[in-house]
């Protein structure tokens, strides 16, 4: 936040990456396989329902260096977190828009904003295909 607030240049980048790291389009996007398919270990047959998660693919890391990691370094940042192709999502320039707009408010108006526990005592929802924090306790 601090590195935002002294070059608010990076915003498009951050935004970017939060889109990457954060953004849940839901419980997956159900498809039918048209032939037999063989997906890492499962055969997919022809007919069957398959639920796919998106999010995944913005965490492969044959795309990203350290997926795992938070970077607003990172360009360029092919994610798929509005989809691709026909499937793009049409609202994707209002979403950024309106998430660099917040994420600045937040810096502006809150100075001092900051995780009240260190990041790694978060206690993240399980059994939910969404990864949001079950309490995000804060401090500014």
């Amino acid at each position: 936040m601090e590195r935002l607030r002294e070059h608010p240049e990076l915003m498009p980048r951050a935004v970017e990456e939060l889109m990457r790291c954060t953004l849940s389009i839901g419980d997956g996007l159900p498809r039918i396989a048209l032939a037999d398919v063989r997906v890492g270990e499962v055969l997919v047959r022809a007919g069957e329902l398959v639920l796919v998660c998106v999010e995944g693919a913005n965490f492969n890391p044959e795309q990203f260096d350290a997926p795992e990691r938070f970077d607003i370094d990172r360009s360029p940042n092919p994610h798929m977190s509005f989809g691709s192709g026909p499937h793009f999502c049409p609202a994707s320039l209002i979403s950024r828009v309106h998430a660099a707009e917040a994420l600045t408010a937040l810096l502006e108006r809150l100075p001092g904003l900051r995780l009240a526990l260190p990041a790694d005592q978060l206690v993240w929802r399980t059994g939910n295909i969404k990864r949001v924090p079950e309490r995000l306790h804060i401090l500014w």
